[in-house]
């Protein structure tokens, strides 16, 4: 999806977290401010009618999409996905658990009103599967996140590009200098 913006920065970003971490925000804020083309690894991975994706349909998606784009931003929590791009940034956006419960227990409770109502079909395919979330899937929701974390940082270990930390809102300002810094 590309959406205008600036200009068109050159760069590869790659934004990790947990679930409700904020990813989609940022990478549509980025997307918005440098027309660079965003792709969104749990939309990859998920389907709208509930399902998944195969792991060749999935590898399809990511290979068409970085063959078509020399610059992008990406982001999402699937590690099988994420491991296999080469960014020039990644964005770290691991947060305090009670931080992250409050978030994806209030983003679970919108679209509970969504419920029995017409989604636009433009939405990204999360608002379709929170729909069918059930407490209990709150509930494990916290490990899953956990999980999610642990993986982030074995990945993080490894990576030899730029590091940058963003909790929320606030942080923008310091991954947009970031990326005017790899276009200067």
């Amino acid at each position: 999806m590309m959406c205008s913006g600036s200009s068109t920065a050159k760069i590869k970003i790659l934004i990790i977290g947990p679930l409700g971490a904020g990813k989609s925000s940022l990478a549509y804020a980025i997307n918005k401010k440098y027309g660079v083309p965003r792709l969104n690894l749990d939309e990859v991975h998920r389907v709208k009618n509930g399902g998944y994706r195969s792991v060749s349909e999935q590898f399809g998606i990511l290979n068409d999409f970085l063959k078509n784009n020399a610059s992008w931003v990406m982001e999402g929590c699937q590690k099988m996905l994420y491991e296999k791009v080469k960014p020039d940034l990644v964005v770290d956006m691991r947060i305090s658990r009670l931080l992250a419960a409050w978030r994806f227990t209030v983003r679970f409770w919108k679209a509970k009103k969504l419920a029995g109502k017409e989604i636009a079909p433009d939405l990204p395919v999360q608002a379709y599967h929170y729909r069918k979330i059930t407490l209990s899937k709150i509930l494990e929701w916290d490990s899953t996140n956990k999980e999610l974390n642990a993986e982030i940082g074995a990945f993080l270990k490894n990576v030899k590009v730029p590091i940058l930390t963003c909790k929320s809102f606030k942080d923008y300002q310091e991954v947009f200098s970031t990326i005017d810094k790899f276009n200067a």
